[in-house]
């Protein structure tokens, strides 16, 4: 057989029955045949195809089962093999021979984009001069589709990191919800007989909590599920790059153009947005007047101030000084934080406060154990929610996700149930809704108010904070 019938002979029996291009992942059918894992995938989703003929060999229609499919790494490795001889369908094996003088190919010519011993009518210029500009523009395109292959591969941690931290907070949010409703008919068994509208109230939040963290749980895996398509798709083509530039000269330019153009083209395309904002609150009605019924009058201990922070007459009011005070040495002073604490000890009974943050950026709310590190964390005898940035909320430290809050609090409600070792923040602002409930943790002894207004950085947050009086409130 003539070798260049030969190879044409060899190619098509590696090449796609569906693309009609060399095979891509072969996949073994059933019945025998191979094709090309993507080009398999993209048949049967076409819609009908499956529900009105079930899944078939695309060549010979045999029935086949999708679980019998195997990848055939034989046939792949001899499809590579082919592939770096860049032998295509209709393609020959030509050698580098010119067919009409015989001479070497040596000579490139960039208008008819061929290569040739010789040319009429057009400039050429040397191969090797070329092959170097255009291995110099492969680099480029390398480079370029690594870098987009490595901003894809920080998306998808990004994303992963977001879906993780959805997880988080849907499930915090079930909990509060639960545990509110709970403290709401703890609070009430006394108060009054026990509200019928809780037992709906509670599904329907759950409800509602459980349809809007599916929605957005599609809408995040779908982002990932698109970076990790792009990326597998710059593997390829960062793949492709790599094996034309050590391919010898002639085969190294062969298409080169249009494999350039495609490279330098490509842009990763961004995952759309998506808010982690819970819109889903967690309030009981009327809870508020309930928590009101266990105000008590908190007053600020001035001895236990850091030496910044300047405490009104009637120690109901904080702010941030510009000056260090002189002030008694106290054991109880804090001489490292901005911290200032209640007069009064907590150790027994249901306590609520509120206290006016206004538009300041940054604030510290809670209870703790009088304590000389200062590690906002229940470890070390710390419940407090704080802000930062303007618009950062937070329980504790770090090991706490950020805090989902639509409606920025001016006015915070602190309520703790020491027996029931709650401890619990409100958003007044927003109509009492819960922004966060400790996990249920032993309290070590007496607790105390914990208040800091951190720094006076900025027009806002300079301020005061300010204890309410709930006294006649309506």
């Amino acid at each position: 057989m003539d070798p260049t019938a030969l190879v044409e002979a060899i190619v098509e029996e590696v090449a796609c029955p569906i693309c009609m291009t060399l095979l891509r992942e072969p996949l073994n059918i059933d019945c025998g045949h191979s094709v090309c894992h993507s080009c398999l995938s993209g048949l049967w989703e076409i819609p009908g195809e499956s529900q009105n003929w079930g899944y078939t060999c695309p060549l010979c229609r045999a029935p086949v089962q999708p679980r019998n499919l195997r990848p055939n790494w034989q046939l792949a490795n001899v499809v590579e093999k082919v592939r770096l001889l860049r032998l295509h369908p209709g393609m020959g094996l030509k050698g580098d021979l010119c067919e009409r003088h015989g001479e070497k190919l040596k000579m490139f010519c960039k208008e008819d984009v061929l290569i040739m011993c010789e040319h009429e009518g057009h400039s050429v210029v040397p191969m090797e001069d070329v092959a170097w500009e255009d291995k110099w523009e492969l680099h480029e395109a390398l480079e370029h589709l690594k870098k987009e292959q490595e901003e894809a591969w920080k998306l998808e941690v990004g994303e992963k990191k977001r879906t993780a931290t959805w997880k988080i907070q849907v499930e915090t949010r079930k909990q509060s919800i639960i545990w509110e409703f709970e403290k709401y008919q703890r609070l009430l068994e006394k108060k009054q007989p026990p509200h019928r509208q809780l037992e709906a109230e509670v599904p329907a939040a759950l409800a509602s909590l459980q349809w809007e963290a599916a929605e957005t749980m599609q809408k995040l895996e779908l982002n990932h599920s698109e970076l990790l398509q792009q990326s597998r798709v710059l593997g390829r083509m960062i793949a492709e790059l790599k094996e034309r530039s050590q391919r010898p000269v002639r085969w190294m330019l062969q298409d080169i153009q249009e494999v350039l153009n495609r490279s330098k083209s490509w842009s990763l395309q961004r995952p759309e947005p998506i808010s982690l904002e819970l819109k889903t609150d967690c309030r009981a009605l009327g809870l508020r007047e309930i928590l009101k019924t266990y105000a008590v009058d908190v007053r600020l201990d001035p001895d236990t101030a850091y030496s910044r922070l300047i405490v009104s007459e009637d120690r109901k009011r904080v702010h941030y000084g510009d000056t260090n005070e002189k002030l008694p040495d106290n054991p109880e002073r804090f001489y490292r934080y901005n911290i200032v604490l209640g007069s009064q000890c907590i150790s027994s009974g249901r306590h609520y406060w509120e206290v006016e943050v206004g538009d300041r950026s940054e604030w510290g709310l809670g209870v703790c154990k009088r304590n000389e590190v200062v590690y906002l964390s229940l470890r070390y005898g710390f419940w407090v929610i704080r802000l930062r940035k303007g618009n950062e909320y937070r329980a504790g430290t770090d090991e706490y996700p950020l805090l989902s809050l639509p409606v920025p609090p001016r006015r915070v409600g602190i309520f703790v149930d020491y027996e029931a070792h709650d401890i619990s923040f409100y958003n007044v602002t927003d109509y009492g809704s819960h922004i966060f409930t400790f996990p249920r943790y032993p309290f070590p002894g007496r607790l105390l108010h914990y208040f800091s207004p951190c720094y006076s950085i900025g027009p806002n947050n300079t301020a005061p904070l300010a204890i309410c009086s709930l006294d006649g409130e309506d």
